[in-house]
């Protein structure tokens, strides 16, 4: 076995430390999530089911973003932990290598910065440009919010929808539109009832015995027109639009490495593709950078109290602090092409700083 039985031990305390905290804080951004989509429920009519779908599918990108935090919170217990234990003196009391001591830490945050690595580079993209796609089929699904009775609801700027009552066999009783898209002009349409058809790819509304109520901005005149039956396009509303800009961070790695120089979204955002891009490349060395930290630091047996306590504070403190000038850095990045020095710099010199500090104790 590549680790013996007491590397094997801190990292199994290392890890579970680490999972329960990674738990707890997928946990919270799942709830913020969902907070943020409960009108999926409360207006749009979804299932229970769509609304956990389209919270869950932002959750990747969000855990990439937890996962150092989580492990500098897991590593910091554990070895707090242990030296309140008095176990990290009787492991040197054996007389073992400090590298071999520290090397089931290491393992950890290379595992970690992989897994942010699958996040970042291919599953976070993936599940956004997911979310993006079923959200805008769940939210323009304009047959879902038209058979709720009683309500008046708006579909996009300037239609209102109203059904009285919805009767078996998909009969809606005392239709209600206004159409009030175009500025200069409002129509009313008044129907009795009126059913939901599906022809190929494109959806109407066919309203039968009612009328129609057009009045021109400024004009105290109402022209009404009856009619015995009228179709309601309802394709633009009910079809998810196939066109439009899309987030950078919904965009594969491979093609913000290889852009389309004659891409809108890329003239457009330039800077943020540069942002986005070189974000997810440096963001799995910051595990790496938070193991090495609390290794240098605190990784060395401590008198049972506050001394093991206070010797993390630094290197939390120190890996905060990185990433706060890494993040003030991206913005510059945006508009400063030469930034890309500093946001590489700050985890690489980082890395390379610890690792020499740590061989050589």
């Amino acid at each position: 076995m590549w680790l013996s039985l007491i590397e094997r031990y801190l990292f199994t305390k290392a890890l579970i430390s680490f999972l329960i905290t990674m738990a707890l804080l997928i946990s919270l951004v799942w709830v913020i999530r969902a907070i943020q989509e409960v009108d999926l429920l409360l207006s749009k009519g979804q299932s229970i089911l769509t609304y956990l779908q389209m919270t869950s599918l932002s959750v990747p990108m969000l855990t990439a973003s937890t996962i150092p935090l989580a492990l500098l919170i897991g590593l910091s217990y554990t070895i707090n932990n242990l030296n309140n234990n008095s176990e990290m003196v009787a492991i040197h009391s054996t007389g073992l290598s400090q590298m071999l001591l520290v090397k089931p830490f290491l393992v950890l945050g290379l595992l970690t910065s992989l897994l942010v690595y699958t996040l970042h580079l291919w599953l976070g993209p993936i599940s956004m440009a997911t979310l993006r796609r079923f959200g805008t089929e769940v939210k323009s699904d304009l047959i879902s919010v038209v058979i709720k009775e009683g309500r008046f609801q708006s579909v996009g700027k300037g239609l209102t929808f109203h059904v009285s009552s919805r009767e078996p066999g998909g009969i809606l009783k005392g239709v209600f539109i206004v159409d009030t898209r175009d500025p200069n002009e409002t129509f009313t349409y008044l129907a009795k009832s009126g059913t939901i058809k599906k022809i190929k790819e494109e959806a109407f509304l066919v309203i039968k015995n009612g009328q129609i109520h057009h009045q021109i901005k400024n004009k105290r005149t109402i022209s009404i027109i009856e009619f015995n039956s009228y179709a309601f396009n309802l394709s633009a509303f009910s079809k998810p639009k196939k066109s439009g800009p899309v987030s950078q961070i919904e965009i594969s790695t491979f093609h913000l490495l290889n852009p389309e120089q004659n891409d809108r979204l890329f003239k457009e955002k330039k800077g943020d593709y540069r942002v986005e891009l070189h974000s997810r490349l440096t963001g799995g060395l910051y595990p790496i950078v938070v193991t090495l930290l609390l290794l240098i630091s605190a990784f060395r047996p401590h008198p049972r109290g506050v001394s093991s306590r206070l010797s993390l504070i630094v290197p939390t403190i120190t890996c905060l602090f990185l990433r706060a000038i890494t993040l003030f850095a991206e913005e510059i990045l945006r508009t400063q092409p030469l930034m890309l020095f500093v946001v590489w710099g700050i985890p690489i010199l980082s890395i390379f700083i610890t690792a020499y500090s740590l061989s050589r104790r």
